[in-house]
């Protein structure tokens, strides 16, 4: 996070580092393009502001979030904070159930183990 003071007037300017995890990354290229613009632009905003708000994210436990998209379906991304201004986006799926399935957390929980 860097402070920056302009005219006595102080705000904060988030640059958060974002990485893509090799396997989501090969996941978000089988989207087809508008859903890889709508991702992009959701993983533009987290890298900017630092975080994600709802309906545009959702804090699933303690260390996992999801970026969420609704074009033709509900489509998710997960992510972490590995560092205080590092993210790692872990796993993107479409979602085909009310409920996220725990195959699909447990999927982005044992990427996460790698990062940690």
């Amino acid at each position: 996070m860097r402070h920056t003071c302009h005219n006595s007037i102080s705000y904060y300017l988030f640059e958060e580092k974002v990485y893509i995890d090799n396997k989501a990354e090969r996941e978000l290229r089988r989207f087809n393009t508008e859903l890889r613009a709508e991702f992009k632009a959701l993983i533009d905003k987290l890298a900017k502001e630092g975080h994600l708000k709802i309906p545009f994210a959702k804090k699933i436990d303690k260390e996992l979030f999801e970026m969420r998209v609704r074009i033709e379906g509900a489509w998710r991304g997960f992510y972490s904070y590995i560092q205080k201004d590092t993210v790692i986006i872990l796993h993107f799926f479409r979602k085909k159930s009310q409920k996220t399935p725990r195959k699909k957390i447990n999927t982005a929980r044992k990427r996460l183990r790698y990062y940690k």
